[in-house]
């Protein structure tokens, strides 16, 4: 079910996708309400489900993750028991940033943290294999971050 956003609920969450550490007080200057508004819009967007979590975002290569691998996986079989399974296990992996179920050639795309590239072959023989359903794997890695981001522009 999809929240009715208005102008100010938009303004909050552009101000929040921003800078999540914002005070309450500022926020409410600047979407000229009061801090008492403010504060029970925000909660209403995290009851709703609009706002899932509030988090730091930090630079992989400044804590010793410096691989990126955007790896495209290809199930053995593809049916809704086996792809929940396997989402499932995404869930729990520490170094899968993101997982997309997507159309197209491929069943699933991962953005993956590594240390390094032992541990990415690490990562890849301890989960990306037959028994978890995977046919096949296909790891493109990232030279360079143009823009990486996850803010949701609204207007």
């Amino acid at each position: 079910m999809q929240h009715e956003l208005d102008a100010i609920d938009k303004a909050i969450l552009n101000l929040l996708q921003d800078d999540a550490t914002l005070p309450l007080k500022r926020i409410a200057e600047v979407v000229h309400v009061s801090t008492a508004t403010a504060q029970r819009r925000i909660q209403a967007l995290t009851d709703t489900g609009v706002i899932t979590k509030q988090v730091a975002i930090v630079n992989p290569n400044k804590v010793g993750y410096g691989l990126t691998a955007v790896v495209m996986i290809e199930m053995q079989r593809s049916n809704t028991l086996m792809q929940s399974r396997f989402e499932r296990l995404m869930t729990q992996q520490p170094e899968v940033m993101s997982c997309y179920e997507v159309s197209g050639d491929v069943d699933f795309l991962l953005v993956v943290n590594a240390k390094n590239m032992s541990d990415y072959h690490r990562f890849t023989r301890s989960v990306l294999t037959d028994e978890n359903n995977v046919r096949h794997f296909k790891s493109q890695f990232v030279m360079n971050f143009t823009k990486s981001g996850t803010k949701i522009a609204l207007d």
